[in-house]
């Protein structure tokens, strides 16, 4: 079994009907009154929710160590309605909970666990709704427009240290919670200490129920003031306490900080679906945002293609890229059915049958299973299931990915601008261009075709014109082209039930019309429709599926789309870096692994957000989540090796890592 596939907790249940970790031989919380418990213990030793009326800014967070059944957090989100509703006009306006559980508990017993608490049931059938797959990571659960939690699955020593603390920190209150000392000593470790101490916010408070003396010592070495204070119940004392303002350790990674945004207000420059993400990702959290696009209307570009598939790009190894692009499809499956329900756009979770068409394929195929991923996620399809699951004899075997689908891309993109626009704090600019950047003051400068803008931020989220600006040209992005057919459906397309993908793809059909595709031009930008791509596209097809021979395409029916890509396959997030500036801060630095290096020069205010490829469907909610977090300095959705590859100066400065040389 894979290190990052999760196994879930195997329960015992108590005379009392409280449930018991049988790895553990401990309870999840009190015999006596566990709801109770966890008021006194850690909302109450938090200053909670008193706190929340005059906190220093709009989010408050909140982490733990021990998810659970999840009492902890469902108890704090209460008394977060309850103080949202006795103080409407107090300083937290949103709450972001972030949870460590190593040991999920499963869909079945995570609700018989929360059967006991009727009054939290509301939000108990709420969580039960989003609760995730066991697979490791960060899983992002929208739970309320003012109440998000991440539930981090995996071990909490390992865990901890990839979550991204900035300069500062990003925690408020630490829930240090989990099984006691006595029964699971390897959670309870001077390391363990020390990340809750650099995850802190300077005076963010820490309660827990154990008043073992080497925790508290543990936590006083690591930059706590803490104190015994009274336990709950029949328990004569617990620790209580808060950070210490103390020094801070350099950054350990300066070369890939994030910087944080500022101000109120960001200009976003492209208006297909990252930059229509971004626009929705921040009005929900209050920012003011202004989205310029150069077309008359949104996804003009390559989002504006009628089907587009959406599933992982998965690999047996579980590296980075694999990593990466299974949350943020497991992300977006979360999230985009949300939005549709309130924003309807075209699209059909199908599925996504991923053939192996040829030798090569039949190789990652079989490789990709070597990873074990939960069946909800990827199975195995002899080609007798194949023809069971599509509707069309294909005579291959491949696999399925059964939450996939497609979405209309257009449609998409504009069901996010139309949720943003209902804030009121978007406002569309189209037939604008922007032609320069400039710093004035503090604040960019954005000379347009129409009329001129100052903004705060500007993110580009404009694909391959990325590097149209001077500041950005030196980025390792390139366009490619993509044409795509839109095929009148037949008699022999009729059958088909999913998307196909082989080396291209097929969608079942939708008005009538399936898209056949798409050709890949890297280094092209030529938006001019070709015969030769449409009938290459369609031979692809039948080549691959003879079942389907006899189709004719309809000639110039198609589209085509200019997309930007890496040759890593990973998208381009974060600030846009000055290239000659680290280049001159990093040079030589594989010759000095011990020296105190510099934050990575950036262009101040101004990020990327580029680089999508074809897996835009799938990524861009995750992604507008990770650029509306560094805007905000907000927790970040992602672990921080996943933050480096993705860094907009990953290309070289894994060469500068390696001594080697820099174009």
């Amino acid at each position: 079994m894979s290190p990052h596939i999760i196994t879930t907790a195997r329960l015992d249940w108590n005379d009392q009907g409280t449930p018991v970790a049988a790895a553990f031989d401990d309870v999840y919380f009190s015999n006596d009154n566990g709801l109770a418990e966890t008021r006194y213990v850690f909302l109450g030793q938090n200053g909670l929710p008193g706190r929340f009326v005059d906190h220093d800014r709009a989010l408050f967070v909140v982490a733990e160590t021990g998810f659970g059944t999840g009492l902890n957090f469902l108890a704090t989100w209460q008394a977060f309605i309850d103080y949202r509703r006795q103080h409407p006009q107090g300083n937290a306006r949103r709450l972001h909970f972030i949870s460590v559980e190593k040991y999920p508990l499963s869909h079945t017993d995570l609700r018989q666990a929360l059967g006991q608490w009727p009054e939290l049931s509301t939000l108990s059938e709420h969580l039960l709704a989003e609760y995730p797959l066991a697979v490791s990571g960060c899983h992002r659960l929208w739970l309320a427009e003012d109440v998000c939690l991440d539930l981090w699955l995996g071990d909490v020593a390992e865990l901890l240290p990839q979550m991204e603390a900035g300069l500062l920190g990003k925690v408020d209150a630490w829930y240090l919670d989990g099984f006691a000392p006595s029964k699971n000593p390897e959670m309870w470790t001077p390391e363990l200490f020390r990340e809750l101490a650099r995850l802190a916010r300077n005076g963010a408070t820490l309660a827990t129920f154990t008043a073992a003396g080497f925790v508290r010592r543990g936590l006083r070495e690591a930059g706590f003031e803490v104190a015994r204070v009274k336990g709950f119940g029949r328990k004569r004392e617990m620790l209580a306490g808060h950070r210490r303002p103390d020094i801070r350790a350099p950054y350990p990674t300066p070369w890939y900080w994030r910087r944080p945004g500022r101000g109120t207000h960001t200009a976003i420059v492209g208006a297909g679906v990252a930059g229509a993400a971004l626009a929705h990702a921040l009005t929900r959290r209050g920012h003011r945002v202004t989205l310029l696009e150069q077309a008359a209307e949104p996804a003009a570009g390559a989002s504006g293609n009628r089907q587009g598939a959406v599933y992982p790009l998965l690999n047996g190894d579980h590296d980075t890229l694999s990593r990466f692009y299974l949350q943020a499809f497991l992300y977006g499956r979360r999230a985009l059915p949300a939005l549709a329900g309130r924003r309807p756009f075209s699209h059909d979770w199908c599925g996504v049958v991923q053939l192996a068409h040829d030798d090569k394929s039949g190789a990652k195929v079989a490789k990709l299973l070597e990873g074990h991923f939960p069946d909800e996620v990827v199975r195995p399809l002899d080609a007798n299931a194949v023809r069971d699951t599509t509707g069309i004899d294909a005579g291959l075997a491949g696999v399925l990915y059964p939450l996939g689908g497609w979405v209309c891309p257009f449609e998409l993109t504009r069901a996010l601008l139309a949720e943003a626009r209902a804030s009121g704090l978007l406002d569309c600019r189209f037939n604008t261009r922007v032609t320069v950047l400039s710093q004035d003051g503090g604040r960019w400068h954005l000379n347009t075709s129409g009329d001129d803008l100052y903004a705060d931020n500007v993110v580009l989220a404009n694909g391959h014109e990325v590097t149209s600006l001077h500041q950005t040209e030196e980025l390792a992005l390139y366009p490619v082209r993509g044409q795509v057919n839109h095929q009148p459906t037949a008699p022999q397309l009729a059958p088909l039930r999913t998307v196909v993908c082989y080396e291209g793809y097929l969608t079942p059909a939708w008005q009538g019309q399936h898209c056949v595709g798409a050709s890949y031009g890297r280094q092209q930008t030529g938006l001019d429709y070709r015969a030769g791509d449409e009938q290459d596209n369609l031979d692809k097809l039948v080549r691959t599926l003879p079942a389907l021979q006899g189709l004719q395409a309809m000639a110039g029916a198609g589209r085509v789309g200019i997309r930007a890509a890496c040759r890593d396959h990973l998208p381009l997030a974060g600030a846009a870096p000055d290239k000659q500036s680290q280049l001159a801060q990093y040079g030589g630095m594989h010759r000095k692994p011990d020296e105190i290096l510099p934050l990575a020069a950036d262009h101040a205010g101004l990020y990327v957000l580029s680089g999508l490829g074809s897996r835009g469907m799938c990524s861009a909610p995750l992604l507008a989540e990770l650029m509306a977090a560094q805007l905000l300095d907000e927790p970040y959705p992602l672990a921080r090796e996943q933050l480096a590859a993705l860094n907009p100066n990953r290309h070289w400065l894994r060469k500068l890592q390696k001594g080697k040389a820099v174009d």
